[in-house]
C-alpha cells in the first residue's frame, strides 16, 4: 500500500465527519484574530505537505506495522523513538505522542510489546516469519488526541492469525488507562465495537470548548469627524457661508452608549481538566473634558453645553469656541450655545451667534454679531452699512462705524459715526476723540461723551429716557393686554350662560363639558391679566423717570436734536462744557 493511499484511508472519514463538529465549535467560540488572519485558509484540511519530516517518519513506520512489513524490527522500537514524533498528535498526559492498547509506552518509561503472543513468548514472531504463517495477534485500540486536548480519534486494528475481535471492554479499558473522561460519544463507541469498522478512524470524544467573551461596543452618536454641511436658501440654493461645523449641545445630550465585555464560559478538555475562555476586550472609551458617566455608566453624557468636538480620540464639550484665524469660507457662520472668541477679523457677510460672550481681536467688516452676553470688540467695527451688533449685556469697542448698534445694558466706545445705537443704559464714548457723530442714538438712562455731531452741522440725533426697544415692548403689553380682557370677558359670560341652563336641567352632556373646561381656563386669564398689567405699569414707571435722564458733553455741534420725553430741543449754535435734562415739562441746559 503507498503512502497517500493509506493515509488518506486513515483520515479521509475523520476529515469528513469532522467537518460539521469543527464548524459547529467555530460558531459557539467567537473568533479570534489569528482564526481571522487565517481566514483564507480552510482549518478542517490537513495536506500532506504540511507534516514535518518526524510524522512523515512516524506514518511510514506505522504502514510497516499494519503491512506485516519489518514487524519484529517495528517490536523493538522504543518510547524515547517514538517521542521524537511530534507531528499530528499531541502528547497525552502520560507523556506519549501515539496512545494504542497494543503499542503504547508504559509507565516506567520501556516501550510495551505488540502481541499477545509477544508476551507469552518472545521469540514467536521470529518462528512464524521462518514458517510462513500469520502472527498471532489480538485486535488492537489506537487513540489519537488533538492539539488542543479537545478531541480524541479511535482507529481499530483487527486481528490477525486467529486473534480474538474487539469488545466494547477493551476500548473502555484503554479510554480509562489513558484517563480519557469527558466528551465521549457512548453510542459512537458501542456501534464501532458492535460493527467491528476496522481501519477507520473515528471521531469519538470532544470536550466543551470555552466560549471566549464578547467583546466590548462603542455606537457613537455624534460624528469623530468635522465634515462640511452647507444650509439650504430659501430659494432652493446652497448658503456656502453656513457650513455647520460646530455641534452644539445642551447638557444631559446622549454621546456613546457603552456595551461592557462579557465574562467567558471555562469549558473542559476529554481529560477532564478546565480550558479557560479568553476575556471580552473594551475599546478604549472616549471620555474628555464635559462628558461624564451615566449613573448607569452604561452611557457618556453631556456635562455642559457648548460644542461637541472629538480630538486626540476622546469627545469633549467646549463652552468656548476659539476661531484662531479669521471668520471667512474656512470657517462659515458661527452658531454657538457658549461663548466665542475670535482671533482674527470677521469678514463682510458672516454671522456670528453666541448665547455667551462674543469677542473679536481684529476687524468687524459688515458682519452681523449676536451675543446673549458681551460683544467686545478690541479694534471696533466698520459696518458698511449692513453690520449688526445685538448684545445681551454690554457692547465695548474701540469704534463704531456705519453699523446698527443695540445692547441691553451699556454701550463703550472711543467713537461711534454715522450709525444707529439702542443702549438699555448708559452710553460712554471716551478717549482722544469720543465724539458721536451723524446717525441717532436712543439711551434709557445718561449719555456722557465729549463730542455730539460735527462742524458741518451733519444731523444728529439724542433721544434720552426711551429706546425703540422700550417702546415696542410697551405696544406689545397693551396689545397682549387688550386681548386677555377680551377674552376673559367672553369666558365670564359663557360661564354665565351655562350655569343658567345647569340650574334648569336644559344643559346637554356637550355643554356640561364645555362649562367645566371654562372654569378651568377663567383662573389662568385671570393670571395673565395681573402679570400684563404689572409690566405695563414698570414700563410706564420707566418712562416717566425720564428726570434721570441726562446729556453732558464737552460740545454740542449745530444740527444736533435732543429728545427727553415729550420734549424736542435744536441745537443751533455751538454749546460747550453742557448737559441737557428735563425739568417741568421741558429739557433745560445746565453746566457739564
Amino acid at each position: 500500500m503507498s503512502d497517500k493511499s493509506l493515509i488518506f484511508s486513515m483520515f479521509s472519514k475523520f476529515l469528513d465527519n469532522g467537518g460539521e463538529d469543527e464548524q459547529a465549535e467555530r460558531e459557539v467560540r467567537p473568533q479570534t484574530e489569528d482564526s481571522k488572519m487565517a481566514a483564507g485558509r480552510d482549518q478542517r484540511i490537513e495536506t500532506v505537505e504540511d507534516w514535518n519530516d518526524a510524522e512523515r517518519t512516524r506514518r511510514e513506520r506505522l504502514e510497516r506495522e499494519l503491512t506485516g512489513e519489518n514487524g519484529s524490527e517495528e517490536t523493538e522500537y522504543t518510547a524515547g523513538t517514538e517521542a521524537e514524533a511530534d507531528g499530528l498528535g499531541v502528547k497525552d498526559s502520560g507523556g506519549s505522542d501515539y496512545i494504542g492498547s497494543e503499542n503504547r509506552v508504559t509507565d516506567d518509561g520501556s516501550a510495551g510489546r505488540m502481541s499477545r503472543s509477544n508476551l507469552e513468548n518472545g521469540s514467536a514472531a521470529e518462528s512464524w516469519k521462518a514458517s510462513g504463517e500469520e502472527e498471532y495477534r489480538d485486535a488492537g485500540v489506537e487513540l489519537t488526541v488533538s492539539d488542543d486536548r479537545m478531541a480524541v480519534s479511535l482507529m481499530l486494528i483487527e486481528p490477525s492469525g486467529g486473534g480474538s475481535d474487539i469488545t466494547r471492554e477493551q476500548i473502555e479499558q484503554e479510554l480509562e488507562a489513558h484517563r480519557i473522561t469527558h466528551g465521549i460519544d457512548e453510542e459512537k463507541v458501542n456501534a464501532i465495537a458492535a460493527e467491528k469498522l476496522y481501519r477507520q478512524m473515528f471521531l469519538i470524544a470532544r470536550g466543551t470548548p470555552a466560549i471566549d467573551g464578547n467583546d466590548g461596543r462603542i455606537k457613537d452618536y455624534f460624528p469623530r469627524e468635522a465634515k462640511i454641511k452647507y444650509a439650504s436658501k430659501g430659494n432652493g440654493g446652497i448658503d456656502f457661508k453656513s457650513m455647520n461645523l460646530i455641534h452644539n449641545v445642551q447638557k444631559g445630550e446622549l454621546v456613546c452608549e457603552l456595551t461592557m465585555p462579557t465574562e467567558p464560559q471555562d469549558g473542559m478538555d476529554v481529560f477532564g481538566q478546565p480550558v479557560r475562555g479568553k476575556n471580552g476586550t473594551m475599546p478604549p472609551i472616549p471620555q474628555g473634558k464635559n462628558v461624564v458617566y451615566s449613573p448607569e455608566r452604561d452611557k457618556l453624557l453631556t456635562a455642559c453645553e457648548g460644542n461637541l468636538t472629538f480630538r486626540s480620540g476622546r469627545f469633549q464639550v467646549e463652552n468656548v469656541f476659539v476661531v484662531s484665524g479669521n471668520v471667512d469660507n474656512s470657517i462659515g457662520n458661527i452658531d454657538f450655545t457658549g461663548s466665542v472668541t475670535i482671533h482674527g477679523d470677521v469678514f463682510e457677510g458672516y454671522t456670528v451667534k453666541a448665547k455667551g460672550d462674543i469677542t473679536v481681536m481684529g476687524i468687524v467688516e459688515g458682519a452681523v454679531l449676536q451675543a446673549g452676553g458681551s460683544i467686545l470688540l478690541h479694534k471696533g467695527m466698520r459696518g458698511m452699512k449692513s453690520g449688526v451688533l445685538e448684545a445681551g449685556v454690554d457692547i465695548t469697542a474701540k469704534f463704531l462705524e456705519d453699523c446698527t448698534i443695540y445692547a441691553q445694558h451699556n454701550i463703550q466706545a472711543e467713537y461711534i459715526i454715522n450709525s444707529e445705537v439702542s443702549c438699555g443704559n448708559d452710553l460712554t464714548l471716551i478717549g482722544k476723540r469720543g465724539a458721536f457723530i451723524a446717525g441717532s442714538c436712543a439711551v434709557h438712562n445718561c449719555m456722557n461723551v465729549k463730542t455730539v455731531g460735527a462742524s458741518s452741522h451733519v444731523s444728529t440725533i439724542v433721544t434720552l429716557g426711551v429706546t425703540p426697544q422700550l417702546m415696542e415692548e410697551v405696544e406689545k403689553i397693551s396689545v397682549d393686554l387688550v386681548a386677555v380682557s377680551r377674552k376673559q370677558a367672553e369666558t365670564a359670560k359663557d360661564i354665565s350662560y351655562l350655569n343658567g341652563k345647569l340650574k334648569d336641567g336644559s344643559i346637554t352632556p356637550r355643554q356640561k363639558e364645555r362649562l367645566a373646561k371654562l372654569k378651568l381656563e377663567a383662573p389662568i386669564h385671570n393670571l395673565k391679566e395681573k402679570r400684563l398689567k404689572t409690566q405695563a405699569a414698570d414700563l410706564a414707571r420707566q418712562l416717566r423717570e425720564v428726570g434721570k435722564c441726562r446729556l453732558t458733553a464737552a460740545e454740542v455741534h449745530p444740527g444736533t436734536v435732543i429728545n427727553i420725553g415729550d420734549c424736542k430741543m435744536t441745537i443751533v449754535k455751538r454749546e460747550e462744557s453742557c448737559s441737557f435734562y428735563y425739568l417741568d415739562g421741558e429739557i433745560r441746559k445746565g453746566i457739564r
